[in-house]
């Protein structure tokens, strides 16, 4: 676990991690007609099936950040992502791959910036954002 900007250098490769994406309210609940979490609905719209909640996707986000800065993430991080390429789907294999991009001195420490991007399948991108880590000099 990096704890010290000192430990890391701009354009350092996160270690990935991957994951089987599952949402367990998509299996157990009954979501209105109209919701983007139910299969019937979201084909009728060209998605492959019911769309994985925002707030699970961002757990995934920020499970490589976690593992890399732990407690420095959790204290003083921040995330901002978007969705796009069709979405996420209970069963997809997703990896979500980051890459530090940005070093900044703040007040409280400095400041590690990362880019980082979930894909699905064979690399095809779903989820992209930045994230970043407030550490010790």
């Amino acid at each position: 676990m990096i704890t010290s900007s000192q430990e890391i250098e701009v354009g350092a490769k996160l270690a990935p991690t991957q994951h089987t994406s599952y949402q367990r309210s998509l299996v157990e609940m009954q979501f209105k007609e109209r919701s983007i979490h139910r299969d019937d609905y979201t084909q009728t719209h060209g998605y492959a099936g019911a769309l994985t909640s925002s707030y699970v996707l961002c757990g995934y986000m920020s499970e490589i950040m976690v593992n890399t800065f732990g407690p420095a993430y959790i204290q003083g991080g921040k995330i901002y992502i978007k969705f796009f390429g069709g979405g996420v789907q209970n069963g997809d294999q997703i990896t979500v791959k980051g890459v530090v991009t940005e070093k900044c001195q703040e007040e409280n420490g400095v400041r590690v910036v990362c880019d980082l991007r979930m894909e699905k399948g064979e690399g095809h991108q779903v989820v992209a954002g930045q994230a970043s880590a407030l550490l010790a000099e």
